[in-house]
């Protein structure tokens, strides 16, 4: 990470030491999309063990796409029934938005249509969406089962203030044949609860988009625990006010800030995988 040294603003003594200007670190850019097809989808193979590594995965209970940046019509979407933990680049399977066909598989597995069907719906409905991941989580499961609202209780509720909705079981059901009430359910939003089933979430990244995933399973955790406290002994949650509420929304509901926050568990994969960019 580049650091600029830069004199302190508040001071003219020029003996005073100078203080550090970080520059945030940021995603790759490409100028070929080839190169970044590669990228994508070595990233995605490698949020697949992310996932496995946090003990989820179990079945087919998650499923993780991403949007194809030379055929943007089209995504890549994990094979069912194979192990997160061991899911390559050369698994992924690209898929059609519109129509769900298969356009290249190097693979003997097939994928999971019911589940992509949801989130072909979402990349229909919104262009600026690249990646998605959902999944039946213990605790979002358990949150998905009660009609309740994200309450912005703690400082990482507000990362998703106005902007965590909720979809019906039916809605789910029929994604492939009304794609648009998919699509309506999310609005504008980062995710909603799946009622009965668990959360999803979607970003411009696969980074964004895992970091928004562990964030929200956790707060789907907390505020469950909240809940049962409060039955259990009284009184009621202590919210955050409205206007901090949106001053945190304001400096750290951004989607850099999200791919930020992934970098951790990236670079655990990237150290077990010695730093490969395709897996």
């Amino acid at each position: 990470m580049a650091i600029e040294v830069v004199g302190n603003p508040e001071s003219n003594n020029v003996e005073l030491p100078k203080v550090r200007k970080f520059r945030r670190a940021a995603p790759p850019t490409f100028t070929d999309v080839h190169q970044e097809r590669s990228y994508r989808k070595g990233r995605l193979a490698m949020a697949c063990r992310i996932v496995a590594a946090q003990g989820w995965g179990i079945g087919c209970s998650m499923q993780l796409s991403s949007r194809d940046p030379v055929d943007t019509s089209s995504i890549y979407v994990i094979p069912a029934g194979r192990a997160l933990a061991a899911i390559r680049s050369s698994d992924l399977i690209r898929v059609n938005i519109q129509t769900g066909v298969v356009l290249d598989n190097d693979s003997e597995w097939g994928y999971d249509s019911n589940a992509v069907a949801i989130h072909r719906a979402i990349y229909q409905g919104r262009p600026d969406v690249g990646a998605i991941i959902h999944g039946h989580t213990p605790h979002a499961r358990s949150f998905s089962m009660h009609n309740r609202e994200l309450e912005m209780i703690v400082q990482d509720s507000c990362t998703f203030y106005k902007r965590f909705h909720r979809m019906p079981f039916s809605v789910g059901k029929n994604a492939a044949s009304e794609p648009e009430a998919v699509a309506d359910c999310l609005q504008t939003g980062k995710g909603f609860v799946m009622e009965n089933r668990g959360i999803l979430l979607v970003g411009a990244t696969i980074e964004c988009s895992i970091s928004y995933y562990i964030r929200m399973e956790s707060l789907c955790q907390i505020q469950l625990l909240a809940e049962a406290a409060i039955k259990g002994r009284g009184g009621d949650f202590v919210r955050v006010g409205e206007q901090e509420v949106q001053f945190t929304f304001d400096n750290s509901g951004s989607e850099h800030h999200a791919w930020l926050m992934a970098m951790p568990y990236f670079a655990r994969q990237d150290r077990l995988t010695g730093g490969a960019t395709v897996i």
